[in-house]
């Protein structure tokens, strides 16, 4: 199609994958599937096993490594340390309990099958990790992230991502043990030191400095309010935080983007910082998508049916049994044990980077290497779907919540207001809230008035509200008022807020009778415009809000809820 001297391979990828991608994942949401089987459609159509034109396999995998990076990178900048450590004690045995099982019956089937123990060993240990893409991916378009079972099933799979990590850096030392070279109980001993000590040195030293000299350069240029400057700050400190932990300490890029993300995470742009990658991780996350519909074969699954299969059981149906079984035995409701055993119901780029080191060393032959790909292709389609069927098995299961909780919860979410702009107004609205003894969530762009604000203790995000990632907050607010004078980044606010959260409700600044007419027609419930009796307005307004706010659900017809 191309001539071989071609030199916009990237470019071509870029454009038959995203619009490939865009068609069949439209194609596939219109069929009520995830747009995931798209994706991973029209990467088989651009790959070496259909007709056509065939894409440069190596430059789409690393344009897929910087998916990943940014996908862990946003999930680091959301985990704190404190979210594994309170789900230590199912995260731990349960990877390790998951990943011993699959090890187990992999090696056991791939020998009844005629193959070495050593290659079925490995074999269980690639799919014995779940894909993060994948499982975070699930997991927000479930709004599942924040909840318990979203906390367990990423400190899961972060301990499953460890211990591959171990795996990969001690593997030369496996495959001596495993081929029945003599290996001293001593020599595993220093390799295993060795492991731990580089871990523990990287974890160290980035949340030591490394963090010092993350917060510091964030907060000097978001001052200068340049959205340039600051995405290409945060990507620069991503790239060289990931790149210098794999190629310093020995991990894997994935988790030192995943640090890199923790560690701006604790500074004070993280919301931004969150706003402003979030488009771009998702555009690089189609392309992983991409990268694994382009190496699947489907004739692997012809020739080697019966182990396929088998493989493919592991992953669907024993791997989610025993998840469900180490939360029950811990002591967790069903509902929250069914949710984490369909989300790892699934296995993606860690599997890969195994199987690929693996093959390095001669042990792990090209069908096996196909077989763990078809058994990704399949699983990571279909995931999808089986969490879909699970959420309605879920809907009839104990609650992890009680009711009472739930309660409290709402008594205390009804005095939250979000506002938007912390001008002379807004500061004029979060003091008369504040005096009527309302919670409020400020959101502002400029760096300064936020730093002032956090040293005085009030809850301050700094970033531009019209990025959809800085309105987390309204999921739990019973209030959102909008100070800024721009019209159309406020109807950008409402219109998301709206999705957010349908019952909130929402007080604007209006400029105009037009501003204030287009309001109305959004469904804003209470509008200001900006006249010298704006003050004293919004003075009659604060003191009223309660009985106006009860006035105003009575209207909808509904009851405030949180989005769980």
């Amino acid at each position: 199609m191309f001539p071989e001297d071609f030199h916009l391979q990237l470019v071509i990828i870029l454009t038959l994958g995203f619009s490939l991608a865009s068609f069949l994942g439209y194609v596939a949401q219109a069929l009520t599937l995830s747009p995931i089987l798209g994706y991973l459609f029209a990467g088989f159509l651009i790959g070496p096993y259909s007709p056509g034109y065939i894409a440069d396999l190596k430059l789409s995998e690393q344009l897929a490594e910087v998916g990943v990076m940014l996908m862990m990178f946003g999930v680091g900048l959301h985990f704190k340390w404190q979210d594994l450590v309170n789900v230590k004690n199912i995260a731990v045995p349960g990877a390790f309990g998951q990943t011993f099982v699959a090890t187990v019956l992999s090696a056991i089937i791939y020998h009844l099958f005629g193959g070495e123990w050593a290659t079925g060993i490995i074999l269980g240990l690639a799919i014995g990790v779940a894909s993060t893409v994948v499982l975070i991916r699930v997991l927000s378009d479930r709004n599942l992230i924040h909840t318990k079972e979203g906390h367990i099933a990423i400190g899961w799979l972060i301990v499953e991502d460890i211990l591959t990590v171990v795996v990969l850096i001690l593997l030369p030392t496996i495959v001596a043990f495993l081929l029945g070279q003599p290996i001293s109980f001593q020599e595993i001993f220093v390799a295993l030191f060795f492991v731990f000590f580089k871990l523990s040195a990287l974890t160290l030293f980035m949340f030591t400095l490394g963090r010092k000299i993350a917060s510091f350069m964030l907060l000097k240029i978001a001052k200068t309010r340049s959205p340039e400057l600051f995405i290409l700050t945060v990507l620069a400190l991503i790239f060289f935080i990931a790149t210098s932990s794999a190629l310093v300490f020995g991990t894997s890029i994935a988790l030192g983007a995943f640090i890199a993300g923790m560690i701006i995470g604790q500074t004070d742009v993280s919301h931004q910082a969150s706003a402003y990658a979030s488009p771009l991780k998702d555009s690089f996350v189609v392309i992983f998508f991409l990268t694994v519909g382009m190496l699947f074969n489907p004739q692997v699954i012809v020739e080697h049916f019966w182990m396929f299969l088998s493989i493919l059981g592991i992953i669907l149906v024993i791997k989610p049994l025993v998840a469900f079984f180490i939360g029950i035995v811990l002591g967790y409701p069903a509902s929250i044990a069914i949710s984490i055993a369909i989300a790892l119901a699934q296995i993606g780029e860690f599997s890969f980077i195994l199987a690929e080191e693996a093959a390095k060393y001669h042990l792990f032959p090209d069908e096996s290497f196909d077989i763990v790909i078809a058994c990704a292709f399949i699983s990571i389609a279909i995931n999808p779907s089986l969490f879909k069927l699970m959420l309605r098995v879920r809907s009839r299961l104990p609650r992890y919540d009680s009711p009472q909780s739930l309660v409290r919860v709402r008594k205390s979410e009804e005095l939250t207001a979000v506002v938007i702009g912390f001008g002379i107004i807004g500061e004029k609205i979060v003091r008369m809230l504040e005096r009527r003894g309302y919670r409020t969530v400020i959101i502002d762009d400029n760096m300064e008035k936020i730093t002032r604000l956090l040293k005085e203790d009030r809850e301050a995000i700094f970033g531009e509200a019209s990025f959809p990632n800085m309105l987390t907050h309204v999921n739990s607010a019973s209030i959102l008022v909008i100070t800024i004078p721009d019209m159309a980044t406020s109807i950008h606010i409402i219109r998301y807020a709206q999705q957010l959260h349908p019952n909130i409700m929402i007080i604007a600044r209006a400029k105009s009778e037009e501003d204030e007419r287009l309001f109305r027609e959004l469904g804003v419930h209470l509008i200001c415009c900006e006249d010298e009796e704006m003050n004293h307005a919004f003075q009659r307004l604060i003191f009223e809000l309660p009985k106006m706010y009860t006035e105003y659900h009575k209207q909808k017809k509904s009851t405030f809820a949180l989005v769980s």
